[in-house]
């Protein structure tokens, strides 16, 4: 089996998640076994596959795993008609959409939580004692059953955590103290796995545990997508193969211009304690595979895409905003949004009637508050728009009504995010940074580079374009064309090339 080791599919996902989805869809394409191996508990994860277009056969989870309902089919369970409440005891009173009340006698004994994205279907049920208190939270699957419950402290700390299989039995236990006035998860107990109960003192140990089980079953390789997880992967014996794929810049500075040996602070146990646990990086391009190779002394670099172009839209229904602009991504401080909404400040002074939108979620509330203190400041309330984390359906939409996509990020190993604006014939203006970007744009011919930081020089570009109609025509066909090197065949034909020299890659 091939996995593609992740913390999580989440409800907002980023780039690194989005990789792991299409890479799953690449290798099914070509009828290659693989799943997305996911660490983190998580109850809602059958709305989370769906919204990405996958379902629980595409993922093996480490909680599934142990609790045995790897194999269980969806069956939402409604409020109204779950048989875990007795409605000839208990009447239960809708506060809104989110929140149901329990009530017995008069008396509020518990609130059930309604599942995200769903009408009146259950996600977890507190209850209460009799001053109001919750001793207890049982937490729902959305495939329809019980999956874990949560007792506290008088103090309202989780004490334990307990886990069921499908029929309720106890299959796994987390045990929380207070340290230091900090609560920790201190024991993870398997209680009835193969007939043995075994212990852990973090999730990590039970992680490492969960990933030799699986390569101790069948001939297995995996890829790691997860930074985070990298000490984790290396402790896994016995596989065919072990990779790390590098989704961002692993240079300190990813936007200068030569040869660095300095990496990112959060890579440094790889390029050097665990590099030997590796059989080689994955990163997107070849002049980031280069740049390793002379640097550091890895088994393998390989130069693969982290991810592929689908078949070009275009389509005389296609309505275009003459001066709609857009951004698509999480918004960092590294991705600059700033700059963006300076040269859209710049930009506004020749095209009043410039629109920009925001699309993807902000890494942090100051980082929001700044940007919407900038669009106060210099009067773009009307221009710029943050339209938040939106569903792919909603994307496909936006993507066939813009007409530039603006990019100002440091580095990009890649650019997932505008590959998929190219594919839909959006032309890019972006900053001139390492690695990605310079497979993607042409200058001239899909879109425009400009010097990292050169907000006016961004400006006169989009201003160029949007007021040229005929040029635009011309970067919006460069673009659709030049996305299609990246078509799911082009980029399988790399993986399949890669296989052979190194052997271990991925198992047919």
């Amino acid at each position: 089996m091939n996995y593609f080791v992740n913390e999580n599919i989440f409800t907002l996902n980023s780039g690194t998640e989005f990789s792991a989805v299409k890479r799953i869809k690449l290798f099914h394409a070509q009828g290659i076994p693989a799943k997305i191996l996911t660490r983190n508990y998580n109850s809602q994860l059958a709305g989370d596959l769906k919204r990405v277009g996958l379902s629980h056969s595409d993922v093996v989870n480490m909680y599934d795993y142990f609790q045995n309902i790897t194999d269980i089919d969806e069956n939402d369970v409604n409020v109204r008609y779950a048989s875990v409440i007795d409605k000839k005891l208990y009447h239960i009173e809708g506060i809104d959409a989110n929140k149901s009340l329990i009530k017995h006698a008069g008396h509020i004994i518990g609130e059930v939580t309604i599942a995200p994205a769903t009408v009146g279907i259950i996600a977890s049920i507190d209850y209460y004692n009799e001053m109001g208190e919750s001793v207890a939270k049982d937490i729902w699957d959305r495939r329809g059953f019980k999956s874990s419950t949560q007792y506290f402290h008088p103090d309202g700390n989780v004490g334990t955590q307990i886990f069921y299989d499908y029929r309720g039995n106890v299959r796994l236990e987390i045990t929380h103290m207070n340290i230091n006035g900090v609560l920790h998860p201190t024991m993870y107990k398997l209680l009835d796995y193969q007939k043995k109960v075994y212990r852990f003192n973090t999730e990590q140990e039970l992680f490492i545990f969960f990933m030799n089980e699986l390569a101790f079953q069948e001939a297995s390789v995996f890829i790691n997508d997860r930074i985070s997880l990298i000490s984790s992967v290396a402790e896994i014996k016995n596989s065919r193969g072990k990779w790390q794929f590098l989704h961002a810049s692993h240079l300190e500075i990813g936007r200068q211009d030569g040869t660095q040996s300095k990496t990112s602070e959060y890579l440094e146990n790889l390029f050097t304690t665990l590099e030997s646990h590796f059989d080689g990086i994955l990163v997107p391009t070849e002049q980031e595979a280069a740049e390793i190779k002379k640097n550091w002394k890895i088994k393998h670099i390989l130069a693969l895409p982290d991810t592929y172009a689908e078949k070009p839209v275009r389509s005389s229904k296609i309505q275009r905003q003459k001066h709609k602009i857009i951004y698509l991504g999480r918004l960092s401080d590294e991705k600059n949004p700033t700059d963006i909404i300076e040269i859209i400040k710049i930009v506004h002074q020749s095209i009043p009637d410039i629109k920009f939108e925001f699309y993807g979620y902000a890494s942090s509330e100051i980082l929001q508050q700044k940007l919407q203190h900038l669009v106060d400041k210099y009067g773009l309330k009307n221009n710029v728009i943050f339209k938040g984390y939106q569903t792919k359906e909603v994307l496909e939409c936006i993507l066939q009504e813009t007409s530039l996509f603006l990019n100002t990020s440091e580095s990009e190993s890649f650019g997932m995010n505008i590959l998929e604006a190219m594919t839909y014939g959006v032309p890019i203006v972006s900053y001139q940074v390492k690695y990605g970007l310079s497979k993607l744009i042409d200058n001239g011919i899909s879109g425009y580079f400009v010097p990292y930081g050169s907000k006016r020089q961004a400006a006169k570009s989009i201003i160029k374009i949007l007021i040229n109609q005929k040029l635009w025509h011309l970067l919006s066909k460069g673009a659709a064309d030049k996305a299609q090197i990246f078509s799911i065949d082009k980029v399988w034909e790399r993986w399949a090339y890669n296989n052979r020299v190194v052997n271990n890659l991925f198992i047919n």
